[in-house]
């Protein structure tokens, strides 16, 4: 790796450069010294070196102790350290300039302070050196020195630590850390205190009023680094303002007189005063695939049974195979099933029968130019459409592959990642082949390490280990072409009784393993989202003619699609209790997680608003079944994993749950305002009274829908910069997530209090801001989460694009917006002129 860096000399100085002595005039010896005498200068060096000329590229070795001269556009070689004079003056000042703009910062930084008590002050430079913790220089004025400092003062604490272990844990088969905490020591010569403790994320040594967190750990994992904080006052303070905020925010939803429980629809100006809730039709399109002949498809009943044998991912989370079969076949077809086969039928399939399976098109490519390259009509290319097996085994994408992985991430066009995905896609497929991810037999070389039959074979200490490892590959392959459960059973429970025996860790529980394997068979989230939608503007229709012809009857399949939903929503909360119960954590940690809890809370705040009015109801039963589908689609990852060191604490399922709670009343507030918007462009003269009605019903419900995520939001954003003090011990640090969650407080303190500008008192401007408002919440959620890096970014900075239904909803919702406001000055006129 070549670095560089750029050094001035002046008379008499001396300085390393890489290890490496250089001097100017100096009296000390160095290992090559510059001498400038007679207008000329020149270089002494105990070592060879040779000059090189940058324009002629002439070369010449000079010999060591020497002298020759230097010249400006020179490169002296002294071993592998090349040395470039860009000016020799003999005379002259370092002074600071500021860079142009646009200019690449190339310098370093400067704090320039002017400091005199007569007409001409003296000019101070103060400059920053990034391997210095305090940047010095001093100055002196009328026969007194004055001396500038900039950067960390250091600061002795009252008591020393001692450091007896620091120890990183990793996930069993990977690299991932789990975890990292110090033992030590503290000693205190005042009190007599000899504490000892452990420091780990999410686990601070308090003493004295000082805080010590665990920040990081030295490249070498034998030192560690702590953080200190001592701030007594301020936290006292701080904590005591959080905790007052709370209480009076739930005494304002407890206290009868409070606003949120008096306020009425008058409280907005309507010329209609009454208004009608209408429906959003959602298509939902399913392709069935065509089975053509298919190679070797192992049997259902044997390959489901050996879904239960325990293996090890490459993140170090030990699963069933059956969850991996269904991760890869998800991963490579962007699909839970494939031409009706099992994903264990798939898995297994292409393992044993590659040569045949290599053929059948299954590796998803959704970018029509690629497709046209690959010469393919559907949006799947087989193995050999991607590599010349026959031929000399090239790879068709091969420049193309490589053209997109030297690009930045940043840089990378949409056609570049749709390259590394169809790569990725590719590679899993032949790692299946190879059995790769066959990782089920435990190493017996003193690790937590697990590996395929190959690798186990090394590592066998006996000869009976031996023959095992070596028959277990064929047994499989002979019980699936017969299909005989009973003998997949068998084999299953030897390999399991081989896993729990030499395994160097505790293994899932059976029961454990069983809830998986039910959970991915059910497919739960999966198959709520239509039924959700569909369910949703059914009871959205039924309670729309209502108002518009004014039949109660029409109330009774509402109540029956009532009940259907909350059906649902037992089997969503149980799919979430499970998903639970198998990761071991709240099911929050990342952005699918944290999507499917959203559409719960979405539909249970339906269920808390439906006394007041059946659209919340209705309208949040769309709303989550279009959550869940966003969080199946391409860019979401469902599989289980394990959580970073950061996130095991209490605090991820108090604060997350929080924070996502008030997304699902923000988001109820944005379906009540499209809802009123419809109403709006329904009404007509022989509805209108019951149009108003509604309307009055639910800007009431809207307020205190979004009153309620309003004080969510809030709650769960001090309560997030309660777990960054516990953990990093700072508060606040304006990551994007935390800007963008005050950035919305904001938005909807002005939403709830808009009542109170006389200009925007009334029912069409309330139910704007509060559609347009959830504006602020989808780019806290998923601008933050997929378009920009920090803390809380799901993607890593790397964004998604944005699908193009995005803009066109953007475009409807505004011509509906629009068209209401029309109809809405409308019955104002007619209003006035009546």
């Amino acid at each position: 790796m070549q670095t560089s860096e750029q050094i001035v000399l002046r008379e008499g100085e001396k300085t390393e450069v890489y290890g490496l002595s250089v001097a100017l005039n100096a009296v000390d010896s160095a290992d090559i010294r510059i001498v400038y005498g007679s207008g000329v200068f020149s270089v002494v060096s105990d070592l060879e070196t040779r000059t090189t000329n940058m324009m002629t590229r002439e070369s010449v070795t000079n010999t060591a102790g020497l002298p020759f001269e230097i010249k400006p556009m020179q490169v002296i070689s002294a071993g592998d350290i090349r040395l470039v004079a860009r000016e020799l003056t003999s005379a002259g000042r370092i002074q600071a300039v500021p860079a142009d703009p646009g200019q690449q910062l190339t310098g370093k930084s400067a704090f320039i302070f002017r400091l005199g008590a007569g007409d001409e002050p003296e000019t101070v430079t103060l400059w920053k050196n990034d391997q210095e913790a305090l940047a010095i220089s001093s100055i002196k004025l009328n026969g007194h020195t004055f001396e500038l400092f900039f950067g960390s003062i250091p600061v002795s604490l009252p008591f020393s630590l001692h450091l007896n272990d620091f120890i990183l844990e990793r996930y069993p088969g990977s690299d991932s850390p789990s975890g990292y905490r110090s033992e030590v020591t503290l000693r205190d010569t005042e009190t007599g205190e000899n504490l000892s403790s452990s420091i780990y994320m999410n686990n601070i040594l308090k003493y004295r009023g000082y805080r010590l967190y665990q920040s990081s750990y030295d490249s070498d994992e034998l030192g560690t680094i702590l953080s200190v904080n001592h701030d007594p006052v301020g936290l006292a303070v701080t904590y005591t303002g959080y905790a007052t905020m709370i209480l009076f925010i739930i005494m304002s939803l407890l206290a009868r007189n409070s606003f949120f429980r008096i306020v009425k629809p008058e409280t907005w100006i309507s010329p209609l005063r009454k208004k009608i809730a209408a429906l959003l039709f959602f298509i939902i399109a399913g392709a069935s695939l065509s089975v053509d002949a298919q190679p070797f498809v192992p049997g259902k009943e044997a390959a489901g049974e050996f879904g239960g044998i325990l293996v090890q991912d490459q993140k170090g989370r030990t699963k069933p195979l059956h969850t991996l079969a269904g991760d890869i076949l998800r991963k490579v077809t962007r699909e839970t099933g494939f031409r009706g086969l099992t994903p264990l039928q798939v898995y297994f399939a292409v393992h044993y029968d590659f040569e045949r399976w290599k053929d059948v098109p299954m590796i998803r490519v959704s970018d029509r130019d690629l497709r046209r390259r690959l010469g393919i009509s559907d949006n799947k290319a087989a193995f050999s459409d991607l590599v010349d097996i026959a031929g000399e085994g090239t790879y068709r994408l091969s420049a193309e592959v490589n053209q997109a992985y030297e690009k930045s991430p940043g840089s990378r066009s949409r056609f570049d990642k749709e390259i590394i995905k169809v790569d990725e896609r590719l590679n899993i497929i032949y790692m299946v082949y190879r059995g790769d991810f066959m990782n089920i037999f435990p190493l017996k070389d003193g690790t937590t390490n697990w590996g395929p039959a190959d690798d186990a074979l090394e590592k066998a200490v006996s000869r009976e280990d031996s023959v095992y490892i070596a028959s277990v590959d064929r047994l499989i392959y002979e019980i699936l072409e017969d299909n005989n459960e009973q003998r997949a059973r068998q084999l299953s429970e030897s390999l399991n009784t081989y896993q729990q025996r030499f395994s160097e860790y505790d293994l899932p529980p059976a029961a454990k393993v069983k809830a998986e394997r039910l959970y991915y068979r059910l497919g739960l989230f999966e198959k709520l989202f239509p039924f959700y939608v569909l369910t949703g503007i059914l009871m959205l229709s039924v309670l729309v003619m209502i108002v518009i012809t004014g039949r109660e009857r029409k109330k009774v399949p509402a109540v029956f699609f009532a009940w259907l939903l909350f059906a649902g929503f037992v089997l969503h909360t149980a799919g979430l209790a499970l998903r639970w119960y198998i990761s071991g954590h709240s099911p929050m940690s990342n952005g699918y997680e944290s999507m499917i809890f959203i559409s719960w809370v979405t539909l249970l705040a339906g269920f808390l608003f439906r006394r007041k009015s059946d659209f919340a109801l209705a309208g949040t039963a769309v709303l989550a079944g279009m959550t869940l589908l966003v969080a199946h689609m391409s860019f979401m990852d469902p599989e289980i994993t394990n959580l970073v060191p950061v996130l095991q604490s209490y605090w991820l399922t108090l604060h997350v749950s929080v924070i996502t709670s008030s997304y699902a009343f923000l988001g109820l507030g944005a379906i009540l305002g499209l809802i009123s918007m419809i109403l709006l462009l329904f009404s007509g003269d022989s509805n209108q009274g019951r149009i108003s009605d509604t309307l009055d019903n639910l800007v009431v419900i809207n307020f205190r829908t979004l009153t309620l995520g309003l004080y969510l939001l809030t709650i769960g954003t001090f309560l997030g910069a309660i777990w960054a003090n516990e953990s990093w011990g700072r508060y606040w640090g304006w990551d994007p997530k935390e800007t963008w969650s005050l950035i919305t407080i904001t938005v909807y303190a002005f939403v709830t209090h808009s009542r109170l500008i006389p200009g925007m008192k009334d029912i069409y401007t309330f139910n704007l801001l509060s559609l347009v408002a959830f504006a602020s919440v989808l780019m806290t959620y998923f601008g933050v989460n997929y378009y920009l890096s920090g803390l809380h970014s799901y993607a890593g900075g790397e964004p998604v694009p944005v699908p193009l239904f995005v803009y066109l909803s953007v475009v409807i919702l505004a011509g509906l917006c629009v068209a209401a406001y029309l109809k809405y000055r409308l019955s104002g006129i007619k209003r006035m002129q009546a």
